[in-house]
């Protein structure tokens, strides 16, 4: 099992580190057809995406869900 940037941080990340895991994250779950696509017609780039939209998008795929909170 790969282990991502994501799974490694200690502290909380920068928006460019959240960049990265979307990034990260987004690649290891694309298909072929997906990655076609790109290249015929290219994408919107995270870093052109606005930083409130970025840890949104972090914090509804990284951030902690209800039962990790209940947890603690």
């Amino acid at each position: 099992m790969r282990t991502t940037e994501e799974q490694q941080q200690d502290k909380e990340p920068s928006i460019d580190d959240m960049r990265y895991d979307i990034a990260e994250r987004e690649a290891m779950n694309m298909p072929v057809s997906n990655m076609i696509d790109i290249l015929i017609y290219g994408c919107e780039a995270l870093e052109d995406m606005p930083d409130i939209e970025v840890r949104d998008e972090w914090n509804m795929l990284f951030g902690e869900s209800e039962k990790d909170v209940d947890k603690d």
